[in-house]
């Protein structure tokens, strides 16, 4: 097309038509200017098509790591409810006239077993959004706001669930004597370590006690006591987490799946 204004204008030129030379001129300028902006317009709906791409991928990525928080948090209810079973045992066991040293000790190792396992959220994909300088690219900023409030107040929670766990084993590492507390007993790790010969662990069996002393089942009540409520305060603040994990998702499944 521009070609053929080029032909005209050259023709006229030549036959000394310069109003008309003009005319054709600026014609031809609009047409470069229009092919211009036309060509600006597709590109920015291309990037802008790429821009809602990559932002639909991040919301259904940032979904696929609450999934994976959902399971998390499903995985540490079922360990947390083995222990409060096992916090339960203790309590039965501690309350009795004799109370049996090894099964109290073995109740007691269940009862805080994998007591540092906390809940870990799966941040990947937020982190990579904002370090790649992406942040812009989410339109929705109720997202991010409740995507920092998420992590926030979590990691809250997962931070007390540790602080209760420190505070049992405060207690339990406070009694001198573990062999009273049938802790050895209950440890089939101690018994098979190579370190201690066949007759020092003969030995040791015949030293420990099979009941837990009178004098330290005060104490000892006191301590299953409180790893049983810390235990059951644990499960709680899963279940809180757990609420969390739902609230976001329920966002997240939305955006994740506008235009599908």
């Amino acid at each position: 097309m521009i070609k053929f204004f080029r032909k005209i204008r050259q023709n006229l030129l030549s036959e000394g038509k310069t109003e008309k030379y003009f005319k054709y001129a600026i014609g031809e300028i609009i047409l470069v200017v229009i092919g211009i902006l036309i060509a600006l317009q597709i590109n920015t709906w291309n990037e802008n098509r790429k821009a809602n791409t990559l932002e639909k991928n991040y919301y259904c990525l940032l979904l696929d790591n609450l999934n994976q928080d959902k399971q998390q948090v499903k995985v540490l209810k079922t360990l947390v409810q083995e222990r409060i079973d096992y916090s339960n045992k203790m309590i039965s066991i501690i309350q009795e006239n004799k109370s049996d040293a090894t099964e109290f000790g073995k109740s007691l190792r269940f009862s805080i077993r994998l007591g540092t396992n906390t809940f870990q959220p799966n941040n990947a994909t937020f982190q990579d959004i904002k370090s790649s300088g992406n942040l812009g690219l989410i339109k929705d900023k109720t997202i991010i706001k409740a995507l920092n409030a998420y992590f926030k107040i979590t990691d809250g929670y997962s931070k007390t669930i540790l602080n209760n766990f420190d505070l049992d084993f405060k207690q339990i590492s406070s009694f001198r004597n573990w062999l009273d507390m049938g802790i050895f007993n209950a440890n089939d790790e101690f018994y098979n370590n190579q370190i201690f010969t066949d007759s020092i662990r003969r030995k040791l069996q015949e030293d420990i006690p099979r009941f837990i002393p009178i004098d330290i089942k005060p104490r000892l009540y006191s301590t299953s006591l409180n790893i049983g409520l810390n235990n059951s305060r644990r499960l709680e603040l899963l279940n809180l987490i757990e609420n969390e994990v739902d609230n976001m998702q329920k966002l997240l499944k939305q955006k994740c799946t506008i235009n599908d």
